[in-house]
Parts: C-alpha cells; sequence; structure tokens
C-alpha cells in the first residue's frame, strides 16, 4: 500500500511539473494577449456592432477578475462582452493561426472582425454552460488584417460559475490545436474514461453484494458500489460536453446542476462515510443512521427549491459544511480505531487509501484558489480516481483472501472425507474407551448410593412413608434422604441437596450422609436442639470435605413419641432448603413451615458464613401430611419455560390428602411429568411424603 501511494504521489507531482513546463516552454511562437482583454455589460439582445459603437465604454479585464466574471454583473440577466485587440506579429503574419483562450465559464459566441466564428455553450433561454471544455478559435488569414487591428468580440453569458482563463494566446494552428485538446483530453476526455471505468466497478460490486449474501460485512461491497456510481452521477457536468447527443430537451442547465452537481456531491460524500464505518467494522446505532440521512436529505431537498443557477451558487458553502457534518461520524471511529491496537492497522489502510485524494485536494487549494496556476486540471478528480482503485484492489485482495481461505478448506475438507471412515473409527473407539471407564465410575458410585440410601416406602407406627428419587445422571443423584428408627418408632427424618451434578455429587452424598446420620444420633441421645445439630453437621463437613467448592442444603425432623390424644410434636430446623408444606386434616389448608420470629439464614459447607437454623415446632394428628422435596421438583420447566411450582405441589396435596402417602406421592411425579411434557429434567429430583396414621391400627411387620 505505501509503494502504491508513494508511485501515485511522484505521478501527481510530475503532472504538476508537466503543465507547468507546458505553459514556459512553449515549442512554437505565441502571442500573449491575455494583458489586453476589456469588457461591457451590455442587455443580452445586444450585437457586435451595437457593442463596437460603445467602445470608448469598454473597461480593462483586470486577472483578479478573471476568475468571477459575475461579480462584473450589475444587473440580473445581462451578459458580457469582451475585446481583444491586436496587431499580427510579424511571426504570424500571412499564416492561418488560432486564438487559444482556455475556457470561458457558461457560454460564448467568438466574433473575428465582425465574422461569427465558433459558440462554445447555448445562451438563454435555452442555456447550457460550455462546461470545463478546452477553447480554441481557428482564424483564415484571409479573415486577418495582415497590416492593421484586429478585434476580437465574444459575446459571453457568465452564469452563476463564470469565468475565464488568465492564459490566452495567439499561436499557429497546430500549436493552439494541441494545446486545446490537451485541456479537453485532462479535464473530460479522461474524466469520461474514469466515468466508464467507475460505473464498471459499479456493477461488478453490486454482483458481488448479491452473491456474498452470507458475508457478515457485504455492505461494505454495496456501499463502495454505490460510491462509484454516484461519483459518475458527479462527474456528469465535467464530461458534459462529450454527452451533449445524450442530453434529453427536458433536462435543463439549473436541473442538470441539481441533479448532478448537487445531487452526486451530497450522494457521493454520504456513502464515502457509510463505507468508510462499514469498512472499519462498525455497527452504527438508529439514531445515528437516522440523523446522517437527514444530513444527506434535507440539504438536497433544499437545493431543489432554487430556481436560479446564481442561487445555487451561493448553496455551495452549505454543501461544504453538511459534508463536513456527515464526515463529523466518521472520521471520530476512524481516529478511535487508529489508537486500539487490535483495530489500528485496518484503519491505518483506509488512511492511506484516502491520501491521494487528500492530497489532491490540497494541490487544487493551492494551484485554484491560491492562484498559482489556475490553469491546471482539477487535481482532485484524479486523486478520486486513485483512492477508488486502491479500495477496488484492497476489496479485490479481502475477496481474494476469502477465495483462497475457502478453497483451502474446501480441499482440507475433501481430505477429511477422503479418510473419513478411519477417523471415525478411531474416534468412536476412543470415545468407545471412555465412556467404559466413565460407565463402570458411575455405576460403581450409583451401586454404592443405592446401598447406603434406605428402602423408598415404609410403614412405622402412626406414619405412612413414600419417597420418590429420581437422578439426572445415570442413577447418580446429588440429593441425599434419610430417616432414623428405633424398632418401629419414626424417631427423624432429613432430606439434603448436594451442589452439582454426578459423580462429585454423588460421592459427596456418600460422605455427607455419614456425617449427618452420626450428628442426629448423637443429637438426640442428648436432647440436642436439631439448630445445634446442624450447626454441628455444618463444622464436620467443613472439616471433612476439605477443599472441594460445594455446598448442602436440607431439612432435618426429629418426631415425639404420641400422647393419648394420638398427637405427635414435631421438631424441624431449615438450612436454606425449600420450605416444607403441612396439610391440616383438622382445617383442610396447606401450609408452608417457615420461621417467623427468629431469622434463619445459612447453607451447610460454607466455611466462615455465618449461619442461624432456629427450630421450629408444631404438631400433628391424624390424617396430616408432611412433603418436603428438593427444588429440582418445583424448578421443573414446561415447553413454555414456566417452572412446575410450590403451588402446583399445594393443590395437589388439597385434592389427594385422603389417599395413601405412596398414591399422593405417585400423583405428585405423574403431574410433574404431564407438567414438562418433552422438557427433560435439569435437576435431581427428590420428593417425600409423610403421612400420620392412626399409631393404635399399626401392626408390627413380621
Amino acid at each position: 500500500m505505501k509503494k502504491n501511494l508513494l508511485a501515485v504521489f511522484i505521478i501527481l507531482i510530475l503532472t504538476g511539473l508537466f503543465f507547468s513546463s507546458c505553459g514556459n516552454s512553449p515549442k512554437s511562437f505565441r502571442y500573449d494577449v491575455s494583458n489586453f482583454v476589456t469588457y461591457l455589460e451590455t442587455p443580452p439582445e445586444y450585437g457586435p456592432g451595437q457593442v463596437l459603437s460603445r467602445t470608448p465604454e469598454f473597461k480593462p479585464l483586470e486577472k483578479k477578475n478573471m476568475q468571477n466574471l459575475v461579480k462584473l454583473i450589475s444587473k440580473d440577466g445581462n451578459f458580457l462582452w469582451l475585446k481583444i485587440q491586436f496587431t499580427l506579429p510579424d511571426e504570424l503574419k500571412d499564416k492561418d493561426i488560432g486564438l487559444f483562450i482556455g475556457y470561458i465559464r457558461g457560454a460564448d459566441l467568438l466574433f473575428l472582425n465582425n465574422i461569427a466564428i465558433r459558440q462554445y455553450g447555448d445562451f438563454p433561454p435555452q442555456e447550457n454552460s460550455a462546461g470545463f471544455t478546452g477553447q480554441y478559435f481557428m482564424f483564415s488569414k484571409l479573415n486577418l488584417n495582415q497590416n492593421g487591428i484586429n478585434t476580437v468580440l465574444i459575446k459571453v453569458w457568465p452564469d452563476a460559475f463564470g469565468s475565464i482563463s488568465d492564459k490566452m494566446f495567439l499561436g499557429e494552428r497546430p500549436d493552439v490545436y494541441t494545446t486545446g485538446e490537451r485541456i479537453n483530453f485532462f479535464n473530460s476526455k479522461i474524466t469520461l474514461i474514469f466515468a466508464g471505468v467507475m460505473l464498471l466497478i459499479f456493477f461488478m460490486y453490486l454482483f458481488l453484494y448479491i452473491v456474498m449474501k452470507n458475508y457478515e460485512n457485504k455492505n461494505i461491497y454495496l456501499f463502495f458500489a454505490l460510491l462509484n456510481f454516484y461519483t459518475v452521477h458527479f462527474l456528469i457536468p465535467f464530461i458534459a460536453s462529450e454527452l451533449l447527443w445524450a442530453k434529453p430537451d427536458w433536462l435543463s442547465y439549473s436541473l442538470q446542476t441539481r441533479l448532478f452537481f448537487y445531487g452526486g456531491a451530497f450522494t457521493t460524500v454520504y456513502f464515502a462515510n457509510s463505507f468508510i464505518i462499514s469498512y472499519l467494522r462498525i455497527k452504527e446505532p438508529l439514531w445515528c443512521v437516522i440523523t446522517r440521512l437527514c444530513l444527506y436529505i434535507l440539504p438536497l431537498l433544499y437545493s431543489f427549491t432554487l430556481s436560479t443557477t446564481k442561487e445555487l451558487n451561493s448553496f455551495i458553502p452549505l454543501i461544504t459544511i453538511f459534508g463536513s457534518l456527515q464526515f463529523c461520524f466518521s472520521v471520530p471511529r476512524l481516529i478511535s480505531a487508529i489508537i486500539h491496537k487490535e483495530t489500528r492497522k485496518n484503519s491505518l489502510n483506509l488512511v492511506a487509501g484516502f491520501s491521494p485524494v487528500n492530497l489532491c485536494v490540497v494541490l487544487d487549494i493551492i494551484f485554484k484558489f491560491g492562484k498559482v496556476n489556475t490553469n491546471l486540471p482539477f487535481f482532485t478528480l484524479y486523486g478520486w480516481q486513485v483512492t477508488v482503485w486502491i479500495f477496488l484492489g484492497s476489496l479485490l485482495l479481502r475477496f481474494g483472501s476469502m477465495y483462497l481461505h475457502n478453497t483451502e478448506l474446501n480441499t482440507k475438507l475433501s481430505e477429511f472425507n477422503t479418510h473419513l471412515e478411519d477417523v471415525v473409527a478411531l474416534r468412536t473407539k476412543e470415545l468407545s474407551d471412555t465412556n467404559y471407564v466413565l460407565s463402570k465410575g458411575l455405576e460403581t458410585v450409583a451401586h454404592v448410593q443405592k446401598n447406603f440410601l434406605p428402602v423408598k416406602n415404609r410403614a412405622f407406627k402412626g406414619w405412612e412413608l413414600a419417597i420418590s428419587y429420581t437422578a439426572l445422571d445415570s442413577n447418580v443423584s446429588g440429593d441425599l434422604y434419610d430417616y432414623y428408627f428405633t424398632d418401629d418408632v419414626l424417631d427423624g427424618l432429613g432430606i439434603f441437596d448436594v451442589s452439582g451434578h454426578g459423580i462429585p455429587a454423588g460421592l459427596m452424598t456418600i460422605l455427607a450422609k455419614s456425617i449427618i446420620s452420626q450428628h442426629f444420633i448423637t443429637g438426640m441421645d442428648q436432647d440436642e436442639p436439631l439448630s445445634d445439630v446442624l450447626e454441628g453437621i455444618n463444622e464436620s463437613y467443613i472439616k471433612e470435605k476439605v477443599n472441594v467448592e460445594n455446598y448442602i442444603t436440607g431439612l432435618l425432623f426429629r418426631f415425639s413419641e404420641f400422647n393419648k390424644k394420638d398427637i405427635c410434636s414435631v421438631e424441624f430446623a431449615n438450612a436454606g432448603h425449600p420450605y416444607p408444606l403441612l396439610y391440616s386434616a383438622e382445617n383442610n389448608t396447606v401450609t408452608e413451615l417457615k420461621q417467623e420470629d427468629e431469622k434463619q439464614y445459612g447453607i451447610l459447607g460454607v466455611e466462615g458464613l455465618d449461619v442461624s437454623f432456629p427450630p421450629i415446632n408444631f404438631r400433628v394428628a391424624a390424617n396430616d401430611i408432611i412433603v418436603c422435596f428438593t427444588d429440582g421438583l418445583t424448578d421443573c420447566k414446561n415447553p413454555k419455560g414456566e417452572d412446575f411450582s410450590k403451588d402446583r405441589i399445594i393443590k395437589i396435596v388439597q385434592e389427594y390428602h385422603n389417599e395413601t402417602a405412596n398414591m399422593l406421592m405417585t400423583r405428585i411425579i405423574e403431574k410433574m411429568n404431564e407438567f414438562a411434557d418433552t422438557q427433560k429434567l435439569t435437576d435431581d429430583v427428590t420428593l417425600i411424603v409423610l403421612k400420620r396414621t392412626n399409631s393404635k391400627d399399626y401392626i408390627e411387620e413380621i
């Protein structure tokens, strides 16, 4: 990229030197007449005879006014007549010669000694500017006064952009013709070639945008295509003299200026900014898109309210302001991208790509507005062409890189498919071996769990106990339940949930069960409050699990003997577990068992965590039901993403409270499965239903 830019800069400098040398070292004799120009303002209907009669009124045309003929017009609609009087130098006598003027913006008709020679552009009411055409006029020696004064009159409609070159000379026809056509080549013909190439680029990148529909940043191709198309749009006034045959009758000069010069300029600036933003891979927020569109559309619509080219000329500063505002959305982002290391390379490529046009803008300011050499063509047009070609190459390289990457990927895929059977066989064997080892580990843990957990359904004196235990991972669960009894009297019940799933959680349940059982039995023997028992479990578990990062939630119940009224007192404590439910047969209500007065907080197994497990005491009579569960039950989801929730459990208990503990447990699990439908469980599920029966009716199992 840097080498290309250096070559471009050298070419531009040499081009400037070439034009300068052309002006200073003519190949043949030239007679400079630029200092002999005078002017007269007249109504548009004046002819050469009327103008010559007012010869004393002509004023010298100073070179400082040549770039702005409009300010010499005091009344709108008037014309200027330029007069050049000369006697032939000896070097040009008895020869067919020519007059080179360079250019006249607007329309003009030249007379030599009262003979009409040639017209450029069209006068009002069907006005049309000569544009950027290099103007030259050929004089036959028969029409020249060889020894007397020759008078050249030029009728000029100056338009809003009227100006005239300060480089005017008489010379031999070949020299004048060559100089004029050289100006035409660099001002219009070469621009016509550029426009044709850019139109081709437009169609090419529009095609790329369409075919690359799956490319994430495909908009860069669309913006580049439209950037080229509207640059051609903008170039129409510069090549209008080459396309007169294609100009429709309805296309007036003012409409042409609005559509192509202003419309092309605004639209090119808009898509140039869109291209920069897309090149930097920046996603524009909606407000930014809307603001840029307003900055583009509003001034463009305003230009169509202006009726004359003079008003349009006064609109140029507004173009500059709105164009600059457009770049306020891209330049800060470009600077930010340069600052960040990861986006610096891409953004510097963007800066390098726009360097030719930026350099040429500076050259035009120096040569044109600085009036160093106003006869040179607009370098910005050439700089913009170089910029377009640089980005054309850059985007083609991107496309080529993507194509090579895809080709390489397809080759690798082809090679992979060739050996696919071997690869699949090898991977299958590896997975089979791994799964065998893993399955053996799961079987071992599942077998241990199955043997250390008590049976799920059991009857005790005054109690029916039913347990559902569903593991998420191959029969290995992180849930834990246990109950404690003496002979056929139920002493206690526990349900716990170890964090995590699979083998790690399953192994920790084995450790936890041993610790919980030991502390419960010791606490019952020593009549310790359940809060102290849970605190002891917490301390022992933290000590025994060493550096394993997990925790436990759980409930621990302790039951008393039945009194004469067959009432049982229950004490339980909660360590961060879902609240258990109590169905009261007397009130036919289901309530959550939770502490009201003293605050309960904390879980088991987290070192340094402050905990509080205050006990809750309540009484249960015949037909009362205690239901406890792990959060895998309430968090079970249906296809809509809804939770099964405790409210559904409460409704089921109220509806089926007359059934046995085992049937009630079955009802809840069935309802959960219906609710989940095709959704898989996301956690282990343990459900315990404990129902009071008449203790006096109990018959000891044999």
